[in-house]
């Protein structure tokens, strides 16, 4: 299987996949970024169902229709807001390929809905299980291009075959995920570059 087909597999379902007809699936994408625009605006809290009616006009029965709950509405937001990623190149080697996906995390990540949107991740995912499949999602995508990434790493000899793979991970995006919290470094090609920079001296010099 391609790495891109396995990153699919980890893509979330369609909670509606019965909207299969263009008009049910405009009102889809009316309710969601009518919710998003309420999460980003006011935090959860400010997702209701009377809030996501009164500013699409959407009727209240089609939304609990394919939303039974509010919450089940909330998880949808996320899954439909969050970012995606594709495996590099298969002819890149694995430093190019590296930094194609560093850009590709820091680029995703600093959309301005997304970095209003998941802080509020983190806090409800402690409670929430069915949000917190939401970050176990983002983080799969990560974990399978990264994976085949640290393989084409180790056929190029520059890593080790028996490295820590999570310790690399959290080497690799913790400093993005940093910035995307706390606002500071700025989120740029510059920041990815200088997390590949550290990478490398840390995990491939050393064990050269």
């Amino acid at each position: 299987m391609s790495p891109d087909a396995r990153v699919a597999d980890v893509m979330f379902p369609a909670t509606v996949a019965a909207m299969a007809d263009p008009r049910r699936e405009r009102t889809r994408a009316t309710v969601l970024d009518t919710a998003a625009a309420l999460v980003v605006e006011g935090g959860p809290a400010a997702l209701t169902v009377d809030a996501v009616v009164a500013r699409s006009g959407v009727a209240r029965s089609t939304i609990y229709r394919h939303w039974p709950t509010r919450d089940d509405l909330l998880v949808d937001v996320f899954q439909w807001c969050v970012p995606s990623f594709t495996a590099p190149p298969a002819e890149l080697g694995f430093v190019d390929a590296l930094r194609f996906f560093l850009r590709q995390v820091v680029e995703q990540m600093s959309d301005p809905q997304w970095a209003r949107m998941f802080p509020s991740l983190l806090m409800l995912k402690a409670y929430e299980p069915s949000v917190a499949s939401v970050e176990a999602a983002v983080e799969a995508q990560h974990q399978v291009v990264a994976d085949e990434l640290f393989a084409r790493g180790a056929r190029e000899g520059l890593l080790a075959a028996d490295f820590d793979g999570d310790v690399a991970m959290a080497h690799l995006v913790g400093p993005i995920m940093f910035s995307l919290i706390l606002g500071r470094p700025h989120l740029d090609d510059a920041l990815a570059d200088a997390v590949l920079a550290s990478f490398l001296a840390g995990f491939t010099a050393s064990r050269s």
